[in-house]
């Protein structure tokens, strides 16, 4: 019999994932991760969480189990959010809990169990020839290939995403007519790990940050208002500055060693070129010097399209027509047509 690890959190996504390849034959075993023991936190990886997960498992009438990841989510993806946010960086949370914990961590548990892992992303996996592609899910909406750029090329095969091929609407429609208990209405948090939904407000709460003043600056360098923080403003921002201004004022970049933030008119918010890293590519053959590629670079931005450059072993990507609030940090993930070519993050805007 077939075997598949499903990772599970306890909300309708991956239960239904386990629903379905039950149905389809496999012996279905379901794994969540413990990924903080903060009882304020009710999401994924929370002991509220698990309990749903338990009572969903032997609902199904599945295997289960839970893992500890809580130091590898701390490192991975905790930390690597204080120290890329305090360096003005815009990180991504999500994307690295996806490259360290779901597809290397959670991979490696299914992989010694002699199964393939099985997630509820709106993504489709599917064989094309002799190799495995990334697509788009079917449900524009919900479609969740931004995130998934980081999996290694090698272990597409070792990966099932079921409801690729479905709209969110018929994810609850199955879940509704099987009865499943759970909350049918709720929706993951975009940081589970922050239960405000206030970046600012954790860090101040857990330490890492304190009111400490500096300068707005215009473009020029002429000091034109004061802060209590850099870390209060992000690239793009309009609202909220508290400096007046005959044009409208948008943050056009942010220095963290000087505590500054630069501001600027909504055209100096617009560039074209940016400085690639930690780029992973699904395809056979990598881009050449040159070619053509849509570039998205926030989740629900529109792809548009640009030229890859080679430089002294530095990628560079330019899109044909300058693009907002582009931000170091930021995850670029390349598409041709529905497929996902490769991905990495914005290292510098130039």
């Amino acid at each position: 019999m077939r075997k598949v690890v499903v990772a599970m959190s306890g909300g309708i996504d991956s239960s239904v994932t386990a629903l379905i390849l039950k149905n389809q034959g496999y012996e279905v075993t379901g794994i969540t991760l413990r990924m903080f023991r903060d009882s304020s936190i009710k999401c994924c990886g929370s002991e509220d969480s698990i309990e749903k997960f338990k009572k969903i498992c032997n609902y199904i009438g599945i295997k289960y189990y839970v893992k500890d990841a809580t130091s590898v989510f701390k490192k991975y993806v905790m930390d690597n959010f204080v120290e890329n946010y305090l360096s003005a960086m815009t990180p991504n949370p999500c994307i690295e809990c996806n490259r360290y914990v779901k597809f290397d961590y959670l991979l490696e548990i299914a992989k010694s169990m002699d199964s393939k892992l099985a997630t509820g992303h709106y993504a489709i996996i599917e064989k094309n020839g002799n190799e495995f592609v990334l697509k788009r899910g079917v449900d524009s909406q919900k479609d969740q290939s931004y995130f998934l750029y980081p999996i290694k090329r090698d272990e597409l095969k070792n990966i099932i995403l079921p409801l690729g091929g479905l709209k969110k609407v018929e994810v609850k429609k199955i879940a509704r007519e099987n009865k499943l208990p759970i909350d049918l209405n709720k929706e993951s948090r975009d940081i589970c790990f922050i239960p405000e939904g206030n970046y600012y407000l954790w860090l101040k709460k857990n330490g890492y940050i304190k009111n400490i003043q500096g300068y707005f600056k215009d473009k020029k360098g002429n000091i034109i208002g004061t802060h209590k923080g850099y870390y209060k403003y992000t690239i793009g921002q309009r609202k909220g500055l508290g400096v007046s201004s005959a044009h409208g004022l948008y943050v056009v970049d942010i220095n963290p060693y000087k505590n500054e933030v630069v501001v600027g008119e909504l055209k100096d918010s617009y560039k074209s070129k940016v400085l690639c890293s930690n780029l992973n590519w699904l395809c056979e053959k990598e881009p050449s010097d040159g070619d053509s590629l849509f570039a998205q670079v926030r989740y629900r931005h529109k792809p548009a399209k640009g030229l890859i450059k080679y430089i002294d072993n530095n990628v560079f990507f330019e899109f044909e027509k300058p693009q907002f609030a582009l931000t170091p940090g930021q995850s670029i993930v390349f598409y041709d047509g529905d497929r996902v070519t490769g991905g990495g993050a914005i290292a510098k805007v130039l």
